[in-house]
């Protein structure tokens, strides 16, 4: 189809247009033809009915309606043509002759059965051998029965209007039936459908007048016999002036814009599938609308009858002026008969003018949504069907008037009423009957915006992104998507443009409500506003109040939102006529103008629903609309209750809309700077020409506080998302801005302004900063300069990234603390940007703000703990495990923070909570309880492993990250073999790994760390001192340490001594003179006391011994020993007096030793050996286990512990996609030369990481078979890879690293396809074996699980100690699976994590970065072909489909902005920020946001993933492992023993 030769017809003439040189036949069709007259009109009535009744009731009973069939008694054309004269007369009398009426009905709808190859046997002879001619007469005079009837009842109207019916079944049977119809016929029954449709139209409608009654049936009838004579017989270029100009004067009926918009939507539907085959989106409608064009009919004549019907009822817009649609003839004569002569336009009926055009504009919207694909069932009963209510009744339509057969009165229409009903989907407040939400179908956008099912109400939001309807499109337009073989906008404007455009300028400065334009006038709209009003613009004082201009505002939104949706249709490269884009431009301009109410109105909504993708589109010069659209923006995002005239606007589908917007000019102040934005020309504009222009940076702070004000009210999750979204991103382009600049922008933020500038926080509307209102009207008449000068506080505060920084981070704990902490997707998108902020380098980052936030963060970790048990589920403590993951990120990025004793404090007292699920200073007025005496329940397993994670860091990485090794690693990169060679013993020569393992001893201490002990010293070291290297395998890494056995320090024991003996002093040879004094054992007076007989109550000892022979004999022994031992001590002493004066010799250290177990020194001072158990308990339970290296395996799982990274990793592939390629093979040869690829696409991805060599780099390379393998880099020259665009890094010889303390991610630019990889993962079976039967955990909450209190086997009976974390994972040897704890003084039970089967380590989140030259290419991107190439060693066994994969689009947009497409899995944790679907952002950002993104990608995926472990789970996990299978069975002897011996050489 030729559009070009439908544009230049010219149909604005009303002259005719493209008929304009062929006769009309509408004087025929008003003034009746002389067919139609009968000869008895001449005579008296009352003649004429005599003779009417008499004869037609003869010929009623030959019909065999009431009794058998007779053949007809007429035989000769003189006979018929006779008779036809009398039924023409009797279908003229007035309905009080309704048998007769009926009669004459059944007498020529049988006839026409002549037309049909078996004719009935009542037909005359004559009508069967010619029946065309007398089908024309009969045609003719069926005109007769439609003609209104004066003063008639709602009674009699029925009846006419059930004959009426009768008539049109017939003749639609006739048109679409097997009967053999001759031109003439089909000209005569097209001229008489249009003419009885002129009869009943175009007079005034009146309530309950036969034209209301009958107007959508034979209108009806009217288009679906003309479609059917178009597919047999194309009407002649007369008829279609004619029908064209009829439809003029009946343009007051709303059943004709209807009816019209059926018939063009099935053209429509029929179109697209000749221009665009099957593959185009099918233009969804009812199944009987689709049945009006004949499966039959030519391409060429769908085309024609297309373009005249669209054409058929004229410019829509005269439906905005009464005045127009009531210059006909018909309202002069009802405005002469008038009883005050009054203007035409004064008329009742008019008044659903507003109705009609809204009517016809959304049929015209719905055909430009069908071009471009994007159509939906819902938004063509908006334009198909009445408003007005009717009863909900199915059926009817043709076939049910068919398989009826019997005309019974009907008390109300009914059939049209049924017919309405089946024709289309009802919008109708009956709607609602059938489950449709009448706001969902009512709606002046809604329709077109949302794609929720009928069943879903627009109007309310998803209550939590928990729910899968808040996150179905990972952030993508919920609208449907554009059809990618759409017509360029050029054409449907084209078709459509003159329409819409005018449609869009009603009501604005120079448009006249009383007149068209003349046809010779200019279209464009500078003109009309330069040349003022008063050239085209007359008196209003006669248009009606109730039809003034603003009643037209909805028809007006619809049109400028299908504008809106034409000019975003435009697809990369794509050129739209600058005339069109001036119009649209201007037409926008108005649309957006904000009146003083500041209600949002019907235009500005659909403007604003339409319109998301305005600036992601290179659209020329579309950026002098930004004034307009922010200060549209400010009406709708800072409100909380927004006022909307419209209630069938959603007002949540309306911030989104609105958020599109905002995240897609957050760019442009810094990206365009001091470029002036000029203003769209009109009659202010004139007047006020001495205002200076505004520049894009002047509108940042406007855009900043509109963001900020945005976020602070907003309630949808996805909304909040979006906004989170864009702060980041605001927040990250202002500093790299200033950063590249080295100039920061002043920023006087003093102890009295701060409370100030965080108060938009506040609820009180009047204390925000909210700059709104001091700036929304610029370009509206403010004065520039004077607000700069009013603001320029405002500029420079703005302005500064410091200043967002505290704004954002204020705002956003505030929120998280207080309303997003239920909502899991809302607060991980919170806690990665506040992650994102501690990423970003400002320079005068205020130690005090990232100390709040800190603060902040373990407040909300510690509220999400302290929540009652019912509230703890999987997604409260995938919250907690990602706040413990931010404050990880902040204490990194800020280590100075732990120099500060309140922060420390707080911080290690989350830890304590997340470790035990208590802190020991609890809530107020709980007493302390000391770590001792608290039992450990953590709210769950994954809580207390993020806890772990953090307080490891905070000891070991916190202000030493990165360390020696680089980011690359956490891990020492000495290994066994490596501390061998430095050993004295090394002869040289390689060292088997085997052989150096077995030098080593190995102990695993609490069931978590490995410790690799060599009893010998290193050669640099000449000291012959105790030295122990120790290899520490513990779950956060491999760390290597040396020490020695000193006495003094390092600084003195240098020092020596020049004399080998020092000598000693010489002993005194005195003896010590000896006391002579004789010991008493009673005071010295106790002789003298004098004897009582008390005194001889004590028997003597003699008595006793004469009394008792056993005491006797025992004092006799008695006596013997201690005579024995008398001789001996005096022996002795005579001897030590004879030889003392012999000289004593003098003591001699020993030798020096040099050799020492220092195995058993080291395990002994570190607490390791404990010599005071029991000796009947086993040593293994002592917390250190030994293990046996010689066993065949140790050496194969040491290593596959040292290939287990303690960071979490992700890989990225980035690929580039020229203009137009779809194979994977083109795909990935576009980066080997740099001439194939653009130098920003280089730029991007030196921004993504930096260039590591696979070979020698100790970190994660992409694959498992190259990772965490540091090797000697070899010496092998590398060939120089200059020419190449990004290729180098395609992971075979160089990638993309970058690290941070708890993350890798490693960025791959793939060049070729691979096969299957399975035989690439060879150490997959190693990585993945980690988690030995039983061993495994699964997620349970530590409160709620049976056994879920450590359990400690080294504890005697009497003695209770303390259960340290680590505990928690000791697998006691006989521990019942399950089984209820036992009361609080038994002992506690481990929580176990346990599965059957091997579980993969990582989650394997596939992560596509994609660069296009063209957006739509993002349609067509093999991603099934290409994930052979993105393989990493990780995948399970089932593989990566398609559709899990994660791809971030990036799309260069001419003005060197980037905007983004993100597009993955539906899932309820997709949502990853900072990047956000449609975003667009600067390139010195760009790097860093998608790496960002990236990252939170694999961490939202690990967090979904039930059978996921932290990396440093997997470690502990894996030396458990190692214990049960090498451990050596000892007894405490047994290890003493083996720690006194020497280990094997």
């Amino acid at each position: 189809m030729n559009l070009g030769v439908f544009n230049r017809v010219n149909l604005k003439d009303s002259g005719g247009g493209m008929y304009s040189e062929w006769a009309s036949l509408s004087t025929l069709v008003q003034n009746g033809s002389e067919d139609s007259q009968s000869v008895l009109k001449k005579f008296h009535p009352v003649a004429g009915r005599e003779v009417a009744l008499s004869i037609v009731r003869q010929l009623a009973t030959n019909l065999g309606i009431t009794q058998a069939a007779e053949h007809s008694p007429l035989t000769t054309d003189r006979e018929v043509q006779w008779c036809m004269e009398v039924i023409c007369f009797g279908l003229s009398l007035p309905l009080a002759e309704h048998d007769t009426v009926r009669d004459c009905v059944n007498v020529y709808c049988e006839w026409l059965s002549a037309l049909y190859s078996s004719p009935k046997i009542s037909v005359p002879r004559p009508i069967v051998e010619d029946p065309n001619f007398y089908a024309r007469k009969i045609i003719s005079h069926f005109h007769n029965l439609f003609v209104p009837r004066k003063g008639e009842g709602a009674d009699t109207i029925n009846r006419q209007a059930v004959l009426c019916h009768r008539v049109l079944r017939t003749l639609q049977q006739v048109a679409r039936g097997p009967a053999t119809l001759e031109r003439e016929t089909w000209e005569s029954l097209l001229l008489f459908l249009i003419g009885i449709n002129d009869a009943l139209l175009a007079p005034p409608a009146v309530r309950e007048d036969a034209g209301e009654q009958l107007c959508e049936r034979v209108l009806g009838v009217l288009l679906e016999v003309w479609l059917v004579a178009c597919e047999r017989n194309f009407p002649s270029p007369p008829l279609w002036r004619t029908l064209r100009e009829s439809c003029l004067r009946w343009r007051h009926r709303l059943a004709l814009v209807e009816q019209w918009n059926r018939v063009c939507l099935a053209l429509t539907a029929k179109l697209l599938q000749v221009m665009y085959g099957p593959m185009f989106p099918e233009l969804k409608i009812s199944d009987e609308d689709a049945h009006l064009v004949p499966q039959t009919m030519s391409d060429e004549a769908v085309a024609q009858s297309w373009y005249r019907l669209l054409r058929t009822v004229g410019d829509p817009v005269d439906l905005c002026r009464p005045a127009v649609v009531s210059q006909t003839q018909a309202f002069l004569q009802y405005a002469i008969a008038s009883q005050n002569v009054v203007d035409p336009c004064q008329h009742p009926c008019l008044q659903g003018l507003p109705q009609i055009f809204l009517k016809a504009i959304k049929g015209i919207a719905g055909q430009v949504d069908a071009f471009l694909g994007v159509s939906q069932a819902c938004c063509w009963e908006e334009c198909c069907i009445t408003s007005v209510a009717s009863a909900s009744g199915g059926g009817g339509g043709v076939a049910g008037d068919k398989a009826g057969g019997k005309d019974q009165p009907q008390p109300s229409p009914t059939p049209p009423t049924q017919r309405r009903l089946a024709k289309s989907f009802s919008v109708t407040p009956s709607a609602v009957t059938k489950g449709i939400p009448k706001a969902s179908l009512i709606g002046l956008t809604t329709s077109r915006i949302s794609s929720n099912p009928p069943a879903s109400t627009p109007n309310s939001g998803p209550s939590s992104t928990s729910s899968i309807t808040s996150v179905t499109s990972l952030g993508q337009d919920i609208r449907p998507p554009l059809a990618p073989g759409r017509p360029k906008c050029n054409s449907i404007l084209h078709l459509f443009g003159e329409w819409l455009f005018e449609a869009a300028f009603i009501g604005t400065d120079g448009w006249s409500q009383n007149l068209p334009q003349p046809s010779g006038a200019s279209k464009r709209p500078s003109s009309v506003l330069v040349d003022g009003p008063s050239s085209l613009q007359e008196t209003t004082s006669e248009i009606p109040p109730s039809l003034g201009i603003d009643r037209y505002e909805s028809g007006r939104a619809e049109a400028m939102g299908a504008l809106c949706r034409i000019f975003c249709a435009k697809k990369t490269g794509e050129e739209i006529l600058p005339v069109y884009l001036a119009r649209f431009y201007q037409a926008m301009y108005h649309g957006l103008k904000i009146n003083e109410t500041r209600e949002c109105g019907e235009t500005l909504a659909s403007i604003l629903l339409n319109s998301a993708d305005l600036f992601r589109l290179d659209l020329d010069g579309v950026q002098v609309l930004v004034p307009a659209v922010i200060s549209a923006l400010e009406i709708v995002l800072p409100e909380k209750e927004l006022k909307l005239k419209s209630n069938a606007v959603s007002r949540i589908e309306l911030r989104r809309a609105s958020i599109h917007l905002l995240i897609s000019m957050l760019t442009l102040p810094l990206n365009l700077q001091n470029l002036p934005i000029k203003e769209l020309p009109s009659l202010t504009a004139i007047i006020n020409q001495e205002k200076n222009p505004v520049t894009f940076v002047q509108l940042k702070p406007r855009l900043m506080n509109l963001l900020i004000n945005a976020l602070q009210v907003e309630s949808d999750p996805l909304n909040t998302h979006m906004l989170l979204g864009g702060l980041m991103l605001s927040v990250q382009d202002s500093a790299a801005a200033e950063e590249v600049e080295q100039v920061t922008q002043p920023d006087t933020i003093t102890s009295d302004t701060t409370t100030n500038l965080l108060s938009s926080v506040a609820s009180d509307s009047t204390s925000q900063v909210s700059i709104s209102s001091d700036l929304r009207s610029l370009g509206d008449g403010s004065d520039i300069v004077t607000l700069q000068e009013e603001n320029s506080a405002f500029g420079k505060y703005f302005d500064s990234a410091h200043a967002l920084f505290v704004r954002a981070t204020y705002l956003v704990c505030h929120r998280l603390i207080s309303s997003w902490k239920t909502d899991l997707n809302i607060s991980l998108a919170a806690l990665e940007l506040l992650a994102g902020l501690a990423r970003t380098h400002i320079r005068e980052t205020d130690a005090l703000e990232c100390k709040r936030a800190v603060k902040w963060l373990c407040d909300y970790i510690t509220y999400q703990c302290w929540r009652p048990p019912p509230a703890h589920s999987k997604d409260l403590h995938s919250s907690i495990v990602a706040a413990f993951t931010c404050l990880t990120t902040w204490l990194s990025a800020h280590p100075q923070l732990l120099q500060d004793k309140d922060c420390l404090t707080t911080v290690l007292e989350v830890v304590e909570l997340g470790v035990s699920g208590t802190k020991s200073i609890g809530k107020p007025g709980e007493p302390i309880k000391m770590k001792d005496e608290k039992e450990l329940k953590p709210a769950s397993m994954r809580v207390r492993d993020a806890a772990d994670a953090l307080l490891t860091i905070i000891l070991e990485q916190v202000g030493y990250f990165p360390s020696a090794c680089g980011a690359q690693s956490l891990s020492s990169l000495l290994d066994e073999v490596l501390l061998l060679r430095h050993c004295n013993s090394w002869t040289g020569g390689r060292v088997a790994r085997q052989a150096a393992v077995e030098r080593f001893r190995y102990f695993v201490a609490e069931n978590a760390t490995m410790l690799a002990l060599l009893e010998e010293p290193l050669g640099n070291d000449q000291d012959p001192q105790p030295t122990v290297t120790v290899l520490i395998r513990g779950p956060f890494g491999r760390h290597a340490w040396t020490m020695q056995l000193r006495h003094l320090p390092r600084h003195k024991s240098s020092v020596r001594s020049m004399n080998s003996n020092p000598g000693r002093p010489l002993p005194l040879a005195e003896a010590t003179p000896r006391p002579d004094y004789k010991p008493r054992f009673f005071p010295d007076n106790v002789d003298r006391i004098p004897h009582c007989r008390v005194d001889e109550s004590i028997p003597s000892l003699d008595a006793v011994m004469n009394d008792n022979d056993t005491v006797k004999n025992e004092h006799h022994l008695l006596s013997q020993l201690l005579e024995r031992q008398i001789n001996l001590e005096s022996k002795s002493s005579n001897d030590l007096a004879r030889n003392a004066d012999e000289k004593i010799e003098e003591c001699t250290p020993p030798k020096i030793c040099h050799e020492f177990q220092t195995a058993r020194l080291f395990l002994s001072h570190f607490g390791f050996l404990n010599l005071d158990q029991n000796d009947n308990e086993n040593s293994t339970t002592s917390g250190l286990t030994a293990l046996d290296p010689s066993m065949p395996g140790f050496c194969t799982d040491l290593e596959s512990l040292d290939h287990t990274s303690p960071r979490t990793c992700d890989t990225v592939h980035v690929f580039y996609v020229r203009a137009g390629q779809k194979s994977a093979e083109e795909i990935l040869s576009n980066v080997l030369h740099e001439t194939s690829v653009s130098p920003h696409f280089l730029e991007f991805l030196s921004s993504l990481g930096w260039p590591v060599s696979v070979s020698s780099h100790a970190g994660w390379t992409g694959h498992v078979s190259t990772s965490w393998r540091a090797t000697i880099p070899v010496t092998v020259p590398q060939p120089a890879h200059s020419d190449h665009g990004g290729a180098l890094y395609n992971g075979d010889t160089h990638i993309l690293y970058w690290a941070d303390v708890s993350s890798e991610v490693a960025f791959i630019v793939p060049t070729h396809l691979m096969g299957n990889m399975s035989s690439d993962s060879i150490d997959e079976s190693n990585y993945n074996s980690d988690i030995s039967g039983g061993q495994a955990w699964f997620e349970r909450s530590v409160s709620e699980s049976a056994g879920t209190r450590s359990y400690s086997v080294n504890q005697s009976g009497s003695q209770n100690s303390r259960t340290m974390s680590l505990d928690l994972d000791k697998q006691p040897p006989s521990l019942p699976g399950s089984g209820p704890s036992s009361t609080s003084s038994g002992d506690p039970i481990k929580p176990r994590r346990s599965t059957k089967h091997s579980l993969p380590m990582q989650t394997d989140t596939r992560i596509l970065v994609v660069w296009l030259e063209s957006l739509e290419d993002h349609l067509q991107f093999p991603i099934a072909d290409l994930l052979s190439c993105t393989h990493t060693g990780l995948e399970h066994s089932n593989g990566v489909r398609p559709s899990d994969v994660q791809v971030i689009f990036l799309h260069s947009l001419s003005s060197g902005l980037m905007r983004v497409r993100l597009q993955g899995p539906v899932s309820r944790i997709n949502l990853a920020t900072p990047l956000v679907d449609g975003m667009v952002l600067s390139r010195r950002v760009l790097g860093t946001l998608v790496r960002q993104t990236a990252l939170n990608m694999g961490r939202r995926r690990r967090l979904d993933n039930d059978s996921y472990h932290p990396p440093h789970v997997r470690r502990r996990l894996k030396v458990q492992d190692m214990v049960q299978k090498y451990r050596c069975n000892l007894s405490q002897p047994e290890l003493l023993t083996f720690l006194f011996s020497s280990p094997q050489n």
